[in-house]
């Protein structure tokens, strides 16, 4: 190995380091963002089919009513907002990003007078190559409701949340192939009730994954 490469290491795991401190400016936050996965794949989800209909035992003769129609998947895709417990995927089968995100345990409190959310990002790596995430980075809450309204912003993970919510020691190695790893996040929003989460799967927000605050109302 070379004094350069050596050195590019160091430099990378230092990097990292920093931003799993969580104190690291903001500059050098998206600077990070390149050390990550970029993924280009569009996330879908598709609800579960309905179990089948039992079937009925009659004399013979006997008029039966219509069947019911049988159930067809139910596909969620951007722009359309996902929804808490949702397996999104990113990525088809045994490809190198295979990818499933799920939102859940989403909460508030108030702390010293502030509105304190704290929520769980699981991430299954079902491909073939490992993936690199830094989801306090990546992941942010875009909007809110207040008592004048929704409003729309972007509201990051920070040092200041993630402490006061007592989630330290955060794993953000990559995730190797088979693995799902929790990754829990914190941030501070004004005074109301989050509306929506964001997840930047590019890095820069062009391809994103969007999940409405709210358990799936369709299956």
């Amino acid at each position: 190995m070379t004094e350069i490469q050596s050195l590019q290491q160091l430099q990378r795991w230092m990097l990292m380091r920093s931003i799993y401190l969580l104190v690291a400016p903001m500059i050098l936050m998206f600077t990070a963002l390149a050390c990550g996965t970029v993924v280009s794949e569009l996330p879908y989800y598709t609800c579960p089919t309905t179990m089948a209909q039992p079937t009925a035992t009659v004399l013979p003769g006997t008029l039966l009513p219509p069947p019911l129609p049988s159930s067809t998947p139910y596909t969620i895709a951007p722009p359309q907002d996902f929804y808490i417990g949702d397996a999104v995927l990113v990525g088809q089968e045994d490809s190198e990003v295979h990818l499933r995100f799920r939102l859940q345990d989403v909460a508030v409190q108030t702390v010293d007078s502030n509105h304190l959310v704290t929520w769980q990002l699981e991430v299954s790596n079902l491909g073939t190559q490992s993936y690199e995430t830094i989801p306090p980075a990546l992941m942010l809450i875009t909007r809110i409701n207040t008592a004048y309204g929704e409003q729309s912003g972007t509201w990051h993970t920070s040092e200041a949340a993630m402490n006061a919510a007592d989630l330290t020691h955060e794993n953000y190695d990559p995730l190797p192939p088979g693995a799902t790893r929790i990754y829990r996040l914190a941030a501070y929003v004004p005074a109301g009730s989050v509306s929506q989460f964001a997840y930047l799967l590019d890095g820069d927000g062009e391809n994103r994954i969007t999940w409405a605050n709210t358990p799936n109302p369709y299956c």
